[in-house]
C-alpha cells in the first residue's frame, strides 16, 4: 500500500510462476477447499493501488485511518467517518471496467495488495464494500490473499507460491496489476503466461486498453475449456 511518496521500482525474480516455489513458500498459503463451483470460474490476481485506487485524493492508509477512527478506544471516543472518503476511495472508471469482467466472466478473485498487510482481511473487506466493491468482497476465492513473502517484495513469486497451493488453478487464472508494484510480472510479458497478465499505468489505473486486454485473457482461458 503506497502514500503519496514515490515507491520504489520493481525488482527481478528469477523463478518462473510455473516452476514449484520453495516448500516455505507453500507453506505460507492457507489451503482451503474448493466447491465444484469454484473449480469451474477463473481465478483473478487483484490489485488495488494504480488498478483500482489512484490515491487521489484517498488512498489505503486514508481508508485504515478512517476506520480506525470510527471504532472506539480507552483513550478516545469513535468519530464519524466523512462520506467523501468511501465515494472517492476508488476510482469509478476503473471499477466499471472490472464490474464489465465480473458480470461477463465471474471470476474468483484474489487479492495481491499490500492493503492486506495494512488493513487486515476484515477491515480491507469492509473497505472494498463500502467503497463500492461488494461484489468483489462476495467473489472472493477462500483463500482471498497471496501470501507475503518475508524478505522479498516480489508479486510474481507470491502469485507463484499460491498456485502451488492451488494447482487446480494453474491454467486457470489472469493478474491485474500495475507496472511498479507488479514485481517481477514484467519479466513474464514475453512467456508462456504474458497473455494473461495485464499491467496498468501508474497513476493511470484500469482503463479501456487494460480492460480490452484483460478480457482478450479471459477469452483466451475460456476458449481453451480451462476457465
Amino acid at each position: 500500500m503506497r502514500s503519496a511518496n514515490p515507491r520504489t521500482g520493481n525488482q527481478a525474480a528469477a523463478a518462473r510462476l510455473q516452476s514449484a516455489p520453495s516448500e516455505t513458500h507453500a507453506m505460507a498459503i492457507r489451503k482451503r477447499s474448493s466447491s465444484p463451483s469454484t473449480l469451474r470460474r477463473p481465478v483473478c490476481f487483484l490489485d488495488i493501488d494504480d488498478v483500482l485506487c489512484l490515491n487521489a485524493p484517498y488512498g489505503g492508509y486514508d481508508a485504515a485511518a478512517a476506520l480506525a477512527a470510527e471504532r472506539p478506544t480507552k483513550r478516545s471516543a469513535a468519530v464519524a467517518t466523512s462520506a467523501n472518503i468511501w465515494d472517492s476511495l476508488f476510482e469509478a472508471a476503473a471499477c466499471g471496467h472490472l464490474r464489465r469482467i465480473n458480470d461477463e466472466f465471474c471470476p474468483l478473485y484474489v487479492l495481491t495488495t499490500s492493503w492486506w498487510q495494512a488493513l487486515g482481511e476484515k477491515r480491507l473487506r469492509e473497505a472494498l464494500a463500502r467503497g463500492g466493491l461488494q461484489w468483489v468482497v462476495d467473489s472472493l476465492h477462500p483463500d482471498a490473499a497471496t501470501p507475503k513473502i518475508r524478505g522479498r517484495t516480489n508479486r510474481r513469486a507470491e502469485i507463484q507460491a499460491w498456485l502451488a497451493a492451488h494447482p487446480e488453478f494453474a491454467n486457470r487464472f489472469v493478474v491485474i496489476d500495475d507496472e511498479l508494484s507488479g514485481t517481477g510480472l514484467d519479466l513474464e510479458l514475453q512467456s508462456e503466461h504474458g497473455p494473461f497478465i495485464v499491467l496498468c499505468k501508474e497513476s493511470r489505473g484500469l482503463r479501456e486498453a487494460e480492460y480490452l486486454r484483460l478480457r482478450a485473457a479471459c477469452l483466451l482461458r475460456m476458449e481453451a475449456g480451462v476457465a
